[in-house]
């Protein structure tokens, strides 16, 4: 027959290890758009957390404006992740799965909070710290996530208007 005591110490340990298992996870990030194929949801969170901050400045400043032009970067980032080779969309994959889970999100990126939920002053702060990292791994990092967000704004027409660029010349005329 089985003591109280050990009952009691098997029900105390049982807690503490779904409660570790639940905080490892974390909560998941918002249902994301369903039509994108190459990000999950917690990676849009992620990259809606980043392209305001990358973008500061470039970004309509009406709030609805500003939110659609964040989905459309992060659709146009959707797009551009599709596109890489399968080992680089892997390693941007892995990328997301570490600063997904909140015990690497806080060591890494040293943002408390889940992504939905994480400041702007957090994000420029992680951000300045991946690309000023004395670590390779860390500024290449930093180099994709700048290359895909800057590429996605400014390769789509609707960004054009704003940075004064008429579009490409029209060679059929």
């Amino acid at each position: 027959m089985i003591s109280r005591r050990t009952f009691i110490a098997a029900g105390l340990l049982g807690t503490t290890a779904l409660v570790t298992a639940r905080w490892l996870r974390g909560p998941h990030a918002p249902p994301g758009e369903a039509s994108l194929q190459a990000l999950d949801a917690d990676a849009q969170a992620i990259l809606r957390a980043i392209v305001p901050v990358m973008l500061a400045g470039a970004l309509p400043h009406a709030a609805q404006d500003r939110r659609n032009a964040i989905a459309d970067a992060v659709r146009g980032i959707d797009v551009a992740v599709q596109g890489l080779s399968p080992s680089a969309q892997e390693e941007l994959r892995q990328l997301f799965a570490l600063l997904s889970l909140p015990p690497t999100r806080l060591a890494l990126a040293r943002v408390s909070t889940p992504w939905n939920d994480a400041s702007e002053s957090e994000v420029r702060a992680f951000l300045d710290r991946f690309r000023d990292s004395s670590l390779t791994l860390l500024r290449s990092a930093y180099g994709a996530l700048h290359q895909l967000t800057f590429a996605a704004w400014y390769g789509n027409p609707a960004a054009w208007p704003r940075i004064g660029y008429p579009g490409p010349p029209d060679l059929a005329a």
